[in-house]
């Protein structure tokens, strides 16, 4: 068993990350622990990665990319990842598209999953409900028509392609970019 611990982010004093690695080398299973002072109040937060999702690294960063290869519909997925990570996967840059590849990569996946993308009236994310930055539409997408919900899958190659939202597929959650959201109980 390893472990290491940084502080990130030490000279902020309403919040001081610390996070430590751990990996289990019978299971080969990790967990992130992630330490939270606020104001003199100390919590501590684990995230465990079950062996249905597969983590994007090795290590414990504070931005991670896991794949579940449970079909769900999106708004199953989108609970799911809320419940048990942070949300449906963002991609808004290279490094992002990446991360999922990374994912994808390391369990051989070769088929479609969910991403936190999706179309009401205009195309936004599921995380924090932002606005499109960054898209990477495969050709002739999207398609279905602007007056339908949509929502939108990463294809192995990478290219995002619309679907209705009630289809199962596998989906991509992440976690980590959304740690100073933590709330004590006082």
């Amino acid at each position: 068993m390893s472990a290491c611990s940084f502080p990130i982010n030490p000279l902020d004093y309403k919040e001081n990350y610390f996070l430590c690695n751990i990996r289990n080398l019978t299971s080969m299973s990790y967990s992130c622990h992630f330490f939270l002072s606020i104001r003199g109040l100390d919590q501590l937060n684990t995230v465990d990665f079950p062996a249905a999702g597969i983590l994007s690294k090795a290590s414990c960063d504070l931005y991670r990319i896991v794949l579940i290869e449970d079909p769900k519909t999106w708004t199953e997925a989108q609970s799911y990842c809320r419940e048990k990570y942070m949300d449906l996967a963002t991609v808004q840059s290279d490094e992002d598209r990446a991360k999922l590849k990374e994912a994808a990569d390391a369990v051989n996946f070769q088929s479609v999953a969910w991403i936190g993308f999706y179309r009401v009236r205009n195309w936004r994310w599921s995380y924090q409900n932002t606005m499109i930055s960054y898209a990477m539409w495969n050709s002739g997408e999207p398609n279905i028509p602007d007056t339908d919900v949509a929502c939108v899958v990463v294809r192995n190659n990478r290219l995002w392609s619309d679907r209705l939202c009630t289809d199962l597929n596998s989906f991509f959650c992440q976690t980590g970019k959304k740690l100073y959201n933590t709330h004590i109980s006082l």
